[in-house]
């Protein structure tokens, strides 16, 4: 029924922060600004699409909370971008890439609103 998926929506509570996250931290490209409260933003691959809109609230997060994520392949191993975002200053979950199988390994981080996002690569 369904192919890919092509857009990832996440909402924030300011756009400049998360603009600036998504952008300086993560390399994302702006590719359409629909007013100022609501972007669309582009891996440099072009292969991961999000839609960021600010003005919301987020929900509250934590250990038994169910939740949607997404696993983001990295361009370098995992240590290296685990590096590369401890030292932008990313609030990391976990102390080092875990090992989930099969040579992948994978760690979660937040955005600035807390949303999770998880990193899979190589060693």
């Amino acid at each position: 029924m369904f192919k890919e998926v092509r857009t990832v929506a996440v909402y924030a509570t300011d756009m400049a922060r998360s603009r600036r996250f998504y952008t300086e931290v993560l390399g994302f490209k702006v590719r359409v600004d629909v007013h100022p409260g609501l972007c669309f933003l582009a891996s440099p691959n072009g292969k991961i699409d999000i839609y960021l809109e600010a003005g919301m609230k987020p929900a509250s997060v934590d250990s038994g909370t169910a939740r949607l994520s997404f696993f983001l392949e990295t361009d370098s191993t995992a240590a290296e971008t685990f590096g590369r975002l401890k030292a932008a200053g990313v609030r990391l979950l976990q102390d080092a890439p875990e090992e989930v199988g099969d040579g992948i390994f994978c760690f979660q981080f937040l955005d600035p609103d807390g949303n999770i996002l998880e990193a899979c690569g190589r060693p």
